[in-house]
């Protein structure tokens, strides 16, 4: 099924009651507002991209925490994936906090090396989003598969909930891009010798984190395809 289709067979109320209680970083977001939006969706008519996609369950951490997440991908990327990409064990946070930090800066390349890139679809048309594939594990609980969808839905969103809005906010964002790379032509980000360090690598727990979201997304791939 789709992901329009998904929906029309999720109870609106709750998963409009599941996704408001998660908006809390941006824009308050009332369940009724919600739900309203979950109506207009499931009118829209859907517009296959160009490759086919694939919208499956994901997971990312903040203080030790996991949290769903709702993750695109290209089919095609995925069936590369899940033919070169080779979980030989998974690593718990706690072994993971006593390894060294080059064997676990090694495992963090070694899982990323074959990892699928996913698709920022935020700033998407609704109509493309809603015609991707939807897959999550028959295991699923109700709640789990109301916070799966409820991540969804927060990332089309993001930019506000009716057309005009998402769009003229789009505009802003591309605009300011394209602002800062006509800056970037004649003021460089870094400067030479510059001895700055990513957060990846002065915070074990980014690594760690990133660590994790990876294990759990091939173990995803595993059981779904």
């Amino acid at each position: 099924m789709n992901l329009q289709q998904t929906l029309q067979q999720t109870d609106p109320p709750r998963l409009a009651a599941c996704a408001a209680h998660r908006h809390v970083a941006s824009q308050a977001a009332r369940r009724e507002t919600v739900e309203a939006f979950l109506r207009y969706l499931c009118e829209l008519e859907p517009v296959l991209p160009d490759e086919t996609e694939i919208l499956i369950p994901g997971s990312w951490y903040d203080a030790g925490e996991k949290h769903l997440t709702a993750d695109l991908y290209r089919t095609a990327d995925l069936e590369r994936a899940r033919k070169d990409w080779k979980l030989e064990r998974s690593y718990s946070r706690k072994e993971l906090v006593s390894m060294e930090p080059d064997a676990r800066k090694a495992l963090f390349n070694s899982l990323s090396q074959n990892s699928p890139q996913a698709l920022d679809y935020t700033s998407a048309p609704w109509v493309e989003t809603l015609a991707a594939e939807v897959r999550m594990p028959n295991s699923f609980t109700l709640e789990e598969r109301l916070d799966f969808l409820a991540a969804a839905v927060l990332e089309m969103v993001y930019y506000g909930f009716t057309l005009n809005a998402h769009d003229r906010n789009v505009e802003r964002l591309e605009a300011a891009v394209r602002e800062l790379d006509k800056d970037n032509t004649t003021a460089p980000w870094g400067t030479e010798g510059s001895t700055n360090k990513t957060s990846m690598e002065t915070d074990p727990d980014e690594w760690i984190d990133s660590i994790l979201q990876l294990q759990d997304t091939v173990r995803m791939l595993q059981a779904l395809f």
